[in-house]
């Protein structure tokens, strides 16, 4: 206590910060439990492995489309699907350490049983969260889809139709559109559906509209800049319309006037290249044949296959034998996980306080 007979401000803040904490379960028992199993990580073990928050499965290496920024079109480290059972299989051993999924490709739309994995996970397999990536081309002939995800994350690089290249994303712009109100008519929130965008230097001002009209139809705004050879254009931060559509973005975020992926600190850090570490294992990556990346995609090195090795734990433990510690990187790939991922490990009080204020 001070002397007028009142808890220290920063005090009242923590208690605060906990009581609302509390309010927001059983999501906040999950973050709590994996705060206090990396920090044991991290300071008693002394390695930057730490938990798995979410496993991303690549469902199928399959797209109809070829947009200029994906990094899937010629993977490094190419792997076979699996037939449905043994995917299944894959997905159990997933649930053993991490309650939330995210499907993505490729185009994971392509895959003939898609709903049939997305159904096990979310009502068999019990998966918490289920959320699934697609280019949005081919949602409406997929409609038992909405009955099995808990979040749609569609990618759209702009909002004017540009038929001159058949496979891109402007091409199928009309399509695509028309299936987001489709899925505005079946998920239960517009803030369940995030649009997501890549910057390119072509696309700024297209970008810009997008984020003008995610925050009308109520959708989640997400974004990066686009990698090439897995590194991000830096010419991007000597660009003034550039800086202005980022200034943009933090300063919404900051404002809560629209949803947006991320919190103003970690926005900022993904889109001004700032510097930051990474923990590629709070994200696994999981190819279509069970095959795990370690310590991460960008370094195209595997560490084992989850099929064989029974749990992200031992892929983890076989991949630091082969190919040493997680490298202090300076998180040149800019992904978004991957900067989540330095402030969840290193800052989770002030995240989760930025998260819930």
């Amino acid at each position: 206590m001070d002397r007028t007979g009142q808890a220290p401000a920063k005090q009242s803040s923590a208690a605060s910060l906990m009581a609302t904490l509390l309010r927001q379960a059983p999501l906040v028992l999950k973050n709590f439990r994996l705060y206090f199993t990396n920090l044991y990580r991290r300071k008693v073990r002394r390695t930057n492995i730490v938990a798995p928050y979410a496993a991303i499965f690549y469902a199928t290496h399959k797209c109809n489309l070829e947009c200029s920024y994906c990094t899937q079109k010629e993977p490094d480290v190419f792997s076979k699907e699996l037939n449905t059972a043994e995917t299944l299989r894959l997905l159990r051993i997933m649930r053993r350490e991490t309650d939330s999924i995210v499907f993505t490709g490729g185009e994971p739309t392509l895959r003939n049983d898609l709903e049939d994995l997305l159904e096990a996970a979310r009502r068999r397999i019990g998966f918490r969260s289920v959320m699934l990536i697609t280019n949005g081309t081919m949602l409406d002939r997929r409609p038992r889809i909405f009955d099995h995800i808990t979040g749609l994350v569609i990618s759209l690089d702009a909002l004017t139709v540009d038929p001159t290249n058949a496979l891109s994303k402007p091409a199928a712009l009309p399509k695509v559109l028309e299936n987001i109100a489709l899925a505005k008519s079946r998920m239960p929130d517009p803030r369940t559906i995030t649009i997501s965008t890549v910057i390119e230097e072509w696309n700024i001002d297209e970008i810009e509209r997008i984020l003008d009209w995610t925050a009308e139809q109520g959708f989640v705004f997400a974004t990066q800049s686009a990698l090439r050879e897995k590194m991000p254009n830096l010419r991007l931060v000597a660009n003034p319309r550039y800086l202005e559509l980022v200034r943009k973005i933090i300063e919404r975020s900051r404002q809560k006037s629209q949803p947006i992926n991320g919190t103003p600190r970690s926005i900022e850090t993904l889109l001004r290249f700032g510097d930051f570490q990474c923990f590629p294992t709070m994200f696994p990556r999981v190819y279509p044949n069970g095959d795990v990346f370690y310590p991460c995609e960008p370094l195209k090195k595997i560490g084992g296959n989850l099929l064989r090795e029974g749990s992200f734990a031992k892929v983890f433990a076989r991949g630091r034998k082969l190919h040493g510690e997680i490298p202090a990187c300076r998180g040149v790939c800019y992904l978004f996980g991957n900067v989540v991922s330095h402030y969840y490990v290193n800052d989770f009080w002030r995240l989760a306080g930025e998260y819930i204020r």
